[in-house]
C-alpha cells in the first residue's frame, strides 16, 4: 500500500516552481505527510578578472538570504494549510546536491517539484535541475511538467 510519511518540496520561489505545491499539500493531506519545503541559495559566481571592483559579498548573500527567509516565512503561512505539519528550509550550496542530501537526511518518501524553475543561461549551462534530481534521488520524485487542476474530490 502507498504511504508518504515525508515529502519534500523543492522551491526557488518563481511562480512555475510553486505549481508543485498544491500536489504536495494534497498528498500530504491524503496520507498525513509531514512537508519539508526547500530553497537552496547558490553561491555567487567569482568573478576573478574583475578583482578592482570592490563588492561586499556577505552583505549581499545576507541581504539575499533575508529575502529568501521572508518569502518562505509568507509562503507557509498564506499556502499551506494549518492542519499540514511543514518545516521549511533555507541551504545554501548547489541545489542538486542539497535536495538529495536533505533528502536522505529526512528519509524522504516522496519529493515533489516542477521541471523547470528559474529560466535563463544558467539553466542551458548546469541542465536540468529536476532532471538531475530524478536521476540521483533516493525516493521517488514526482515532477509536474504543465499547470494542472489540483482537487482531492471526486468528479463525476
Amino acid at each position: 500500500m502507498l504511504s508518504f510519511k515525508m515529502i519534500v518540496v523543492p522551491t526557488d520561489f518563481s511562480d512555475y516552481s510553486l505549481r508543485a505545491l498544491p500536489y504536495a499539500i494534497s498528498l500530504a493531506e491524503r496520507y498525513g505527510a509531514k512537508l519539508k519545503i526547500a530553497y537552496v541559495s547558490e553561491p555567487a559566481l567569482q568573478v576573478s578578472d574583475a578583482a578592482w571592483v570592490n563588492v561586499d559579498d556577505r552583505a549581499i548573500d545576507e541581504k539575499h538570504l533575508e529575502e529568501c527567509r521572508r518569502n518562505m516565512q509568507k509562503l507557509v503561512l498564506e499556502q499551506i494549510p494549518d492542519d499540514v505539519a511543514v518545516d521549511a528550509e533555507i541551504l545554501s550550496g548547489h541545489p542538486v546536491d542539497k535536495i538529495i542530501a536533505l533528502a536522505h537526511d529526512v528519509n524522504a518518501d516522496l519529493i515533489v517539484m516542477a521541471t523547470h524553475g528559474r529560466t535563463g543561461i544558467s539553466h542551458v549551462l548546469m541542465g536540468s535541475t529536476a532532471e538531475h534530481i530524478v536521476r540521483k534521488a533516493p525516493c521517488p520524485v514526482l515532477t509536474l511538467k504543465q499547470p494542472m487542476l489540483v482537487t482531492t474530490e471526486a468528479t463525476d
